[in-house]
């Protein structure tokens, strides 16, 4: 897996690309981490993402609670169909915001 972060003031934009499970996710949640604490909006663009796990959920849970603790705001992205079955199948679709 591949994440590269744009940057702008308070807002953080990551771009992730390649697959996102248990070989993948213990690295994507230290960057998820630093990501909630720096900014105060967080983007995932998922337009490269081909596959999420349920650790990779996990993670995405763990990054939801952390920003809304600190009133801070998690936003989805291009989410391509065979993601956002799971993001539907798993009831994500209720918790994240997509844009």
């Amino acid at each position: 897996m591949t994440i590269k972060l744009l940057s702008r003031e308070t807002e953080g934009e990551l771009l992730l690309e390649g697959r996102l499970d248990s070989n993948t996710s213990p690295e994507a949640g230290e960057i998820f981490q630093e990501m909630a604490e720096r900014f105060d909006r967080v983007i995932l663009n998922m337009a490269d993402l081909e596959y999420v796990s349920s650790a990779g959920l996990r993670i995405l849970t763990h990054l939801h609670m952390t920003m809304r603790k600190k009133d801070g705001e998690l936003v989805v992205k291009n989410v391509n169909r065979m993601v956002m079955e799971v993001f539907e199948i798993t009831g994500f679709v209720g918790l994240l915001k997509f844009e």
